[in-house]
């Protein structure tokens, strides 16, 4: 069974916290998830689109390793580290590996892909409704929408957590 990780690191420093991470464990033992997301932005009028990091400052990484062996060989990382900050646990107890429920929920948005692709929408009265893309049929999880800025606030909870990421939505027409 594989277990689903989360490191806090340095935003902006994500690559290279990678690198150390690696550097601890052998080859065969980790694998680091790549969590991107396909969004929009505006620059002298014209709109491009462009991927990023779903979650700036977080690194999630995918091992066999029980929680308990995982969190003494990360205690080395983290100390030898210039940019991994900590390993994130539920609260003060010794669970580091994500929870079954929190890690379907991951695993729902990213479909097996390395990046959420942008979807398209109406929206109908104060109703929006993505009609390609992967939350077409899953409009419940979108909190918030931004047109013109081609964007929707995501909330997703793990490590016990709410957290809110930026994907694409493009919104094609308004209905009344």
């Amino acid at each position: 069974m594989d277990y689903l990780y989360v490191f806090w690191v340095f935003t902006g420093q994500e690559n290279k916290a990678i690198k150390e991470i690696k550097s601890t464990f052998r080859d065969n033992e980790i694998v680091h998830l790549q969590m991107l997301v396909e969004t929009f932005f505006r620059k002298q009028g014209k709109v491009k689109k462009e991927t990023k990091i779903a979650f700036p400052g977080y690194v999630f990484i995918l091992s066999e390793i029980s929680n308990d062996e995982f969190i003494i060989r990360s205690r080395e990382t983290i100390r030898k580290s210039n940019h991994v900050l900590k390993l994130l646990r539920y609260g003060n107890s010794c669970e580091a590996a994500l929870r079954k429920e929190e890690r379907m929920a991951i695993e729902r948005l990213w479909q097996s892909e390395d990046c959420i692709a942008a979807s398209t929408g109406i929206i109908a009265g104060d109703k929006v409704i993505v009609t390609d893309g992967p939350f077409k049929g899953r409009e419940s999880v979108i909190k918030e929408i931004h047109p013109r800025r081609r964007q929707a606030i995501v909330e997703i909870n793990f490590m016990g957590e709410i957290r809110s990421m930026a994907v694409g939505l493009e919104i094609v027409e308004k209905l009344p």
